[in-house]
């Protein structure tokens, strides 16, 4: 193999490589209460892909248990969104949720969120979290989940919801899915 072939081998594969890199924010949070302690909070944000992108976490423990992550990011494959956010009071019911979007380079759309209550019992735990993806091939993706626990006693109800919408194409100067 020529000098010159490796060198476009090595710009072709590089190329190649750098626009299947999808685009992917996710988040997640969980906060809980009950122990010596007095609860905890723990939240997690990563974005992934060819350009721009926020990831950030908060947290706080005390009275009242706090946990944040949001993370987003454009590149050539469209714009993701991840956020997730967790409370749980030393008294009361405690809760989680998220919220995640992608929009594609091509139109599409997907988004999920979910959410998740504690109540009762002698201590509380709920966490909810989410990812989403713009594709190189055009195409979205989007997931979440939300659950916990209670100990002596209690319930949780957890819920989750997501979604894809496909990008419109034109067909005889008419929009079509």
């Amino acid at each position: 193999m020529t000098g010159r072939m490796r060198t476009l081998t090595a710009a072709a594969v590089g190329w190649t490589a750098a626009w299947a890199w999808a685009g992917e924010a996710g988040t997640s949070a969980t906060a809980g209460t009950g122990g010596p302690a007095g609860g905890t909070a723990a939240a997690t944000a990563n974005y992934t892909g060819g350009g721009p992108g926020v990831a950030r976490t908060r947290t706080s423990t005390g009275d009242v248990n706090i946990a944040r992550g949001v993370a987003w990011g454009v590149d050539q494959n469209g714009l993701d969104f991840s956020f997730s956010h967790a409370i749980a009071p030393r008294f009361g019911p405690a809760y989680a949720g998220t919220f995640n979007l992608s929009i594609g380079r091509d139109g599409a759309v997907a988004g999920s969120y979910g959410g998740s209550l504690a109540e009762g019992g002698l201590a509380r735990t709920v966490q909810a979290g989410g990812m989403t993806r713009s594709a190189p091939s055009g195409g979205t993706s989007a997931v979440a989940n939300a659950g916990g626990n209670t100990v002596g006693g209690g319930r949780v109800d957890a819920r989750t919801n997501s979604w894809n919408r496909p990008a419109f194409t034109m067909a005889r100067g008419r929009f079509i899915r």
